[in-house]
């Protein structure tokens, strides 16, 4: 996989064991931060004891923040729906109805909880707590896992499916302080980037009184976040077409637009675009019912702005708020 590099972001992540923060000095020298949310590891869901009160305070200073959860994977898979329905909740409890978070949510798997679980049956889990957490938030899901912990489950590798989890966001933790350890994290489990890169669990940084986890991130912080909303949104009707038009979004990682019409898809547009020219003829437009044109940004991800965009217009062509 890749080095770091003078544009990586940084930050850490934190827990209830995380002594003496103080976000006001993280907030100068951390480009994001992420948090301890909930865990499974007992078998029984656990809020951790800081998450509402430090995703408050990253969002009142205005910090990039997210969460994670530390799963106990089985090889029951009703299991994995079970708790990415939890997380789902314990999300909202920190950031907000229908919030998930400013950065990608993140499912943690580390430790062999069970070890009769196969890789198969582990993989299976984890793929399914993503599909039902995906499902349920439009949002993209990131693993964190460890090194150590991919070789001991095969690299990761299902026979006759491949990797199935190598599409996913990797944040890997592989720590340099170890010997062993080789110099940057090499290419596993059909990974050959981290998105995030935990190399340390000793850290020390200014604004946490005990030792911290460090962690190397994208070039820049679009990679970790959804696009934000469309802004400028323009939409008339001249004789059987909506003109619809838009201010281009600025993230690096931007890759498209979707445009919907009455929230039924109109088209898609690449990272460029700023207009589109709809034929009325595709929809069923009652003549003097409103019509909603509204529009979502997506990434080289798959994550879609939170909200969508709206312009409403009567028949007519007139704008009507």
């Amino acid at each position: 996989m890749q080095d770091k590099n003078p544009l990586s972001t940084f930050g850490p992540d934190l827990n209830e064991f995380s002594r003496d923060v103080n976000f006001l000095t993280l907030a100068k020298n951390s480009d994001f931060i992420y948090l301890r949310a909930s865990g499974s590891g007992t078998g029984k869901l656990r809020i951790d004891n800081k998450f509402l009160e430090f995703a408050k305070e990253c969002r009142r200073l205005g910090i990039p923040c997210g969460a994670y959860h530390f799963a106990k994977p089985s090889k029951d898979l009703d299991s994995a729906v079970i708790q990415a329905d939890q997380f789902i909740d314990v999300l909202q409890q920190g950031f907000g109805d229908g919030d998930y978070g400013d950065l990608f949510p993140v499912l943690d798997v580390e430790t062999p909880t069970d070890k009769s679980l196969t890789t198969t049956e582990l993989v299976n889990w984890i793929d399914r707590f993503r599909d039902r957490f995906e499902e349920k938030t439009r949002r993209r899901l990131m693993l964190y896992t460890g090194l150590f912990f991919i070789g001991l489950y095969d690299d990761f590798k299902v026979p006759g499916k491949g990797y199935p989890l190598s599409d996913m966001p990797l944040w890997i933790a592989m720590y340099t302080r170890i010997p062993s350890n080789p110099r940057i994290p090499p290419n596993v489990g059909g990974w050959k980037r981290w998105t995030m890169w935990q190399f340390t669990d000793e850290g020390k940084l200014d604004g946490v009184g005990s030792p911290v986890d460090l962690n190397w991130g994208p070039n820049s912080i679009d990679s970790l976040m959804p696009p934000s909303a469309v802004t400028g949104l323009n939409a008339y009707i001249s004789g059987n077409k909506i003109f619809v038009n838009w201010t281009a979004n600025k993230e690096d990682d931007l890759n498209g637009y979707n445009v919907f019409v009455n929230d039924n898809y109109a088209g898609t547009l690449p990272r460029k675009a700023t207009k589109i020219v709809i034929d009325k003829s595709r929809f069923y437009l009652p003549k003097g019912k409103p019509i909603k044109i509204s529009i979502e940004a997506f990434d080289i991800t798959g994550d879609f702005s939170k909200e969508r965009t709206e312009y409403i217009l009567d028949n007519n062509g007139e704008f009507l708020g």
